[in-house]
C-alpha cells in the first residue's frame, strides 16, 4: 500500500473515490451523494488541480498495489491560517479497514501540515460513528469539548478533535 498526493489531471479519480466514500458512509459525511455526483466536471478539475500542489489543500489517496493497483482510500486536508491542518472527508474501502489505510492517511495529511508549519490538526466525527472516534483517539486525537471548532461540530452531530503537532517527530 502507499500514499500519494493527488495529481492535477486525476479529477476522475478524485470522484470515483469521493462518491464510493458517499455511497459507503452517508452518514459520516456532510455531503450527499447526490449533490456530489451532479457536481460538473471543470468543479471536479478544479478540486484536482487546487489539491495537487502548494501549502493550501490536499487531498491524499491510498491504493492498494496487491490488489490490481486499486485506490482503497483518501482524505483531504486544507491549511486554515494561521496554524491549523483541517482534515475532511477521511475514507477507507470497507475491506481495506483495519489494515493500517487510515492511519497512513492521517501520517500523510500529517506530514503535508508539518512541512508549512501547522501545529495542530482539527478533524469532525459525526457523533454516531464511534468506531471513527476509537480510531482517532488511539492516534492520538482528543476531543475538543469547548471553543469554535466544537460548537461548529454540534451545529452538525459532529464532535471536533484535535491533535498537537507542536514537539511531535
Amino acid at each position: 500500500m502507499d500514499v500519494r498526493r493527488i495529481k492535477a489531471d486525476e479529477w476522475s479519480l478524485l470522484r470515483e473515490l469521493r462518491l464510493r466514500s458517499l455511497l459507503d458512509a452517508p452518514e459520516a459525511f456532510g455531503q450527499r451523494y447526490e449533490n456530489a455526483a451532479a457536481e460538473p466536471e471543470t468543479e471536479w478539475r478544479s478540486a484536482a488541480r487546487a489539491s495537487a500542489a502548494g501549502d493550501r489543500r490536499a487531498w491524499f489517496v491510498a491504493r492498494d498495489n496487491d490488489l490490481a493497483a486499486t485506490e482503497i482510500g483518501l482524505v483531504q486536508a486544507r491549511r486554515r491560517p494561521p496554524a491549523d491542518c483541517l482534515v475532511f472527508s477521511m475514507w477507507v474501502a470497507p475491506a481495506a479497514r483495519r489494515g493500517g489505510v487510515g492511519r497512513a492517511l492521517i501520517n500523510s495529511a500529517t506530514n503535508w501540515a508539518g512541512s508549512w508549519g501547522a501545529e495542530r490538526i482539527v478533524l469532525w466525527v459525526t457523533g454516531a460513528n464511534e468506531s471513527a472516534t476509537r480510531f482517532y483517539d488511539r492516534l492520538g486525537f482528543r476531543l475538543l469539548l469547548e471553543g469554535p471548532d466544537a460548537e461548529s461540530g454540534r451545529a452538525f452531530g459532529a464532535f471536533a478533535m484535535e491533535l498537537t503537532l507542536a514537539g511531535q517527530a
